[in-house]
Parts: structure tokens; C-alpha cells; sequence
């Protein structure tokens, strides 16, 4: 790779859900905006779950916002069950859902 390469890579952003939350104490959620998608990760005792969505195939993001925490939803025009995640913060979910939108627009 020659140096002009290197610099117009992007890096992913990576949010995670509190601890605090429910369902998150011990495997707190991850949401990766990337160049090729959003990667959901979902771990549990034994495993995790991964979802990549492309973002031509999100048909919507919505959030759920209460006094500190938000809960994001993001649905897919492929018929499968939202991916969900709980306990971000609101800046957060406010930057994701740009993010989305962003890349979508481009």
C-alpha cells in the first residue's frame, strides 16, 4: 500500500452497551459501524452471535430513549428480526443513527 491508501482508510466505531443494563452485566453488547456494514456481536456463556448488515439493506433505525439509557433497534428490508441493543448511552445512539445515515446517503 502506498501512503495516500493508508490515509483514506476509515476506522470502524465501536459502541458498547453499560454494564448497568439489563442483560449486559457480564457480555455488554457491541454495535461496529464499518466501511462494509453495521457488525452486531452478542456474546454469551458460551459463544456469541454475530449479524453484519450491509447498509443497503437496513430499512430503518429507531431509538428508544429514557432518562440516561437508549435502547436502538435496527431493521433489515430482508425479513429477519431487528438487531437490538440496550443500555447505550443517548449520544451514542444519536451517533449511530447518523452514522447509518451517512453511509447510506453515500
Amino acid at each position: 500500500m502506498v501512503w495516500g491508501e493508508i490515509r483514506s482508510l476509515k476506522m470502524a466505531d465501536t459502541y458498547q452497551s453499560s454494564r448497568l443494563t439489563s442483560g449486559n452485566l457480564l457480555f455488554p453488547d457491541q454495535l461496529t459501524i464499518a466501511d462494509d456494514g453495521v457488525h452486531f456481536l452478542k456474546r454469551k456463556l458460551f459463544g456469541s452471535d454475530e449479524e453484519t448488515i450491509n447498509y443497503k439493506q437496513i430499512s430503518s433505525v429507531r431509538s428508544k430513549n429514557g432518562i440516561i439509557w437508549a435502547t436502538l433497534l435496527v431493521e433489515t428490508s430482508g425479513g429477519s428480526q431487528p438487531v437490538v441493543i440496550n443500555g447505550l448511552g443517548k449520544g451514542d445512539a444519536k451517533g449511530i443513527k447518523e452514522a447509518i445515515r451517512q453511509y447510506q446517503n453515500s
